[in-house]
């Protein structure tokens, strides 16, 4: 019993370590590119940069850890995600419409390795607020960022029609 513990003590030490350095960094926090088409209300009171991100780290936490930005050095597996546009019209009784634009890619030191584009369009409306339809789209996104990442193709189109 003692030499199945020391055992597995043994290759638990050696496994772990291996698995950590496996896991890719995720850049964080997400930023919003210059020169985005992003209405500065919804930066402000919906905090999507800030959303996104959470939303982002729980949904790779298995395969990723977040490093915060900027990073110092590439090595390994590097993530980098990128807010490109988020539209949005309309109102709570004629509905909301929106359409998000992400961008991302992985480098493996310090060398892309592939890249995507993430596009999301949803409607809403009937008392839900548009950040809440926002927020809730950027995380809907966040699982295509997580599939993309199993077979990362250089210029995948992923999200909606993806």
């Amino acid at each position: 019993m003692r030499y199945v513990l020391l055992l597995a003590a043994l290759l638990g030490a050696v496994l772990l370590p291996a698995q950590a350095r496996d896991r890719l960094r995720l850049q964080v926090p997400v930023p919003v590119v210059a020169g985005a088409d992003i209405d500065a209300e919804l930066l402000e009171r919906c905090d999507i940069a800030g959303n996104f991100t959470s939303a982002l780290v729980r949904e790779l936490r298995k395969v990723a850890e977040p490093a915060q930005a900027p990073l110092a050095d590439m090595r390994g597996q590097v993530l980098r995600v990128e807010i490109v546009d988020a539209l949005w019209s309309g109102n709570w009784f004629i509905e909301h419409t929106q359409t998000l634009r992400v961008r991302g890619a992985l480098y493996e030191d310090g060398v892309r390795v592939a890249g995507f584009n993430g596009v999301m369009q949803g409607r809403g409306g009937s008392m839900t607020s548009g950040c809440f339809q926002m927020n809730a789209s950027f995380r809907a996104l966040t699982w295509h960022i997580k599939r993309w990442l199993r077979d990362p193709v250089d210029g995948a189109r992923i999200g909606q029609g993806g």
